[in-house]
């Protein structure tokens, strides 16, 4: 695996491992005690590291107020972004194309395929995160699959841009 990172559950899962060994041989000695300070290390790192994303991409998990604020922003970035690579003349990363973005797709499978995942493994961690944000993750999710079929329903559909719908 080279340098890859290591998720949080199989770091813990040896940590726990070379902890368990020191206390079966009585500490072990010092290569023991290297080999779980080492481990222990790469295990906050990559906790450093993930809570920082989930902080990120924490946008879906705030009151609906604050979600669909700063999700709005993050859409008018990305679209400013892709206006200027259009410009350049550089391909447009994906989510920043306004001619063929359909905003409440992408907030769907955001929340979906990262906003989830992210903070189903963080509350199962620290359950006060699956009590107090998942919650508010389903709000805001609810709310964009609703959005989604107002548009639909209103002949505003899934084939129509942000741009053609405003």
């Amino acid at each position: 695996r080279g340098n890859a990172p290591q998720p949080i559950l199989s770091i813990l899962a040896q940590t726990i491992d070379v902890t368990n060994e020191l206390q079966a041989n009585g500490n072990g000695g010092d290569s023991s005690q290297s080999k779980l300070e080492q481990k222990r290390k790469q295990l906050a790192d990559v906790i450093i590291k993930f809570l920082l994303h989930a902080a990120d991409i924490s946008n879906s998990a705030k009151t609906e107020d604050l979600a669909l604020y700063w999700g709005g922003n993050v859409i008018s970035e990305f679209l400013a972004q892709g206006d200027k690579e259009k410009e350049m003349g550089l391909p447009i990363s994906p989510l920043c194309d306004r001619d063929i973005l359909k905003r409440e797709e992408s907030q769907i499978n955001f929340i979906k395929f990262m906003i989830q995942p992210t903070f189903g493994l963080l509350g199962d961690i620290i359950p006060r995160v699956k009590d107090e944000l998942m919650p508010a993750v389903d709000i805001t999710l609810e709310y964009w699959k609703q959005e989604q079929l107002r548009l639909q329903t209103a002949g505003i559909g899934e084939n129509k841009s942000i741009i053609e719908r405003e």
